[in-house]
C-alpha cells in the first residue's frame, strides 16, 4: 500500500507542477522565436524556424521610355539572381520578431510579389509620366502588397500568415517603404 501512496503522490507533483495557479490551466511549451529584431523567418507546423534569402537591395535604376511629345519614367530596385534559393509551399507561414503592442503590425510589416525575370527581381518605386505642357509622378511602394494576418506568436513576435495560398511567384518580407533589407523567398507549382 505504501508503494501506491507514493506514486499517486508523484503524479499528483508533476499535476501540480504543469498548472498555472493563477490562471488554473496547464502551461504552454516555450516556442521558438527569431533571435534579431525585423528579422523574418518561415516556420512550420512543428514550430521549426527556417532561414529565408536575406537580400541587401543596393542597385536601383530607371527606365524611360520616350514618345514624341509623351515620356514615362519608372523608378526601379533590382537585386539578383532572378529566384531565390529558398522555396515554400504555397500556404508557409511566416515569423516576425519585433511586437510592439501599441502599433499595428500593418504598419510594419508587409509581405509583397516580385516582378521577377530570368536574371534579376524588382520592386517598382516611383513612377512619373511627363508631356510637353506637364508632369506628375506617384509612389508605387505599395504595388503588390499581399493582405496578411498578424497573430502574436510567443512572447515578441507575430506569426504572419497570408489571406490566401500563394501563387507560384517570387515574394519579399520587409517593411512598408524599406526595399533596402528584404527576405525573399519563391514558391514553385
Amino acid at each position: 500500500m505504501n508503494r501506491y501512496l507514493s506514486s499517486a503522490f508523484f503524479v499528483a507533483l508533476c499535476l501540480i507542477g504543469t498548472v498555472d495557479p493563477q490562471t488554473n490551466q496547464q502551461q504552454q511549451k516555450p516556442v521558438t522565436e527569431p533571435q534579431y529584431i525585423d528579422s523574418f523567418y518561415s516556420v512550420d507546423p512543428t514550430g521549426k524556424l527556417m532561414e529565408l534569402e536575406r537580400q541587401n537591395v543596393t542597385t536601383f535604376h530607371t527606365k524611360t521610355r520616350a514618345l514624341p511629345g509623351y515620356a514615362t519614367v519608372k523608378m526601379l530596385a533590382e537585386f539578383k539572381p532572378g529566384q531565390s534559393s529558398v522555396r515554400l509551399p504555397p500556404d508557409a507561414r511566416f515569423l516576425v520578431k519585433g511586437r510592439i503592442p501599441t502599433i499595428d503590425p500593418a504598419s510594419r510589416f508587409e509581405l509583397r510579389l516580385l516582378k521577377a525575370s530570368k536574371s534579376h527581381r524588382e520592386i517598382l518605386m516611383t513612377q512619373g509620366h511627363g508631356t510637353l505642357l506637364g508632369g506628375s509622378a506617384t509612389s508605387k511602394l505599395h504595388e503588390g502588397a499581399l493582405p496578411v494576418r498578424f497573430e502574436e506568436y510567443g512572447a515578441d513576435s507575430y506569426r504572419i500568415t497570408p489571406m490566401q495560398p500563394l501563387a507560384a511567384g517570387e515574394y519579399a518580407l520587409g517593411s512598408p517603404g524599406f526595399v533596402t533589407q528584404l527576405f525573399c523567398f519563391g514558391v514553385d507549382r
